[in-house]
């Protein structure tokens, strides 16, 4: 995997924790659709100082017009979503691209389009088994992840076992 496309949701728990540069390490290229992207700008407004780094590490994929029809269809298919995930489900597919979301209901929905979806425990799998980060490494970057991102990562004891 050297591409990827990602959902808010992952790239603002790297961002909280300032290793954005774990996702780097795992994809070459990381894209975001357009409303991800101004999920972040929005956030930037309010203050959140992490995403001016992950302004600088992704790529923006546009939607053309008849992918904002496919957007708008799916939308309508799965009101449960939101804009970010239905427009990086239509980008992922389109560009058979792996996405990156941590919301259950999002992997739901992509797994039944046919879309690879990696959560956040499976990224950390990624780090482990990629030998990006060593056990103890690994155990503080989840700590700080649950910290700082309010989350409990629950294979947590498995992800750390020699």
């Amino acid at each position: 995997m050297t591409e990827a496309i990602a959902d808010a949701d992952i790239i603002s728990t790297f961002g909280k924790v300032s290793r954005l540069d774990l996702l780097q390490r795992l994809f070459e290229r990381l894209y975001v659709a357009p409303a991800v992207y101004r999920e972040l700008l929005r956030a930037e407004q309010v203050g959140f100082p992490w995403v001016s780094a992950v302004k600088q590490i992704v790529e923006l994929i546009p939607l053309t017009e008849s992918q904002s029809h496919e957007a708008a269809h799916l939308f309508a298919s799965y009101p449960q979503l939101g804009s970010g995930e239905v427009e990086t489900f239509i980008l992922a597919r389109n560009h058979r691209l792996p996405c990156l979301t941590n919301d259950r209901q999002a992997q739901e929905v992509g797994k039944a389009l046919g879309i690879i979806c990696l959560d956040l425990e499976e990224i950390l799998w990624a780090l482990r088994v990629r030998n990006v980060l060593q056990p103890e490494a690994l155990g503080r970057l989840i700590e700080e992840i649950e910290e700082k991102d309010r989350t409990r990562i629950k294979a947590k004891e498995q992800l750390l076992r020699s």
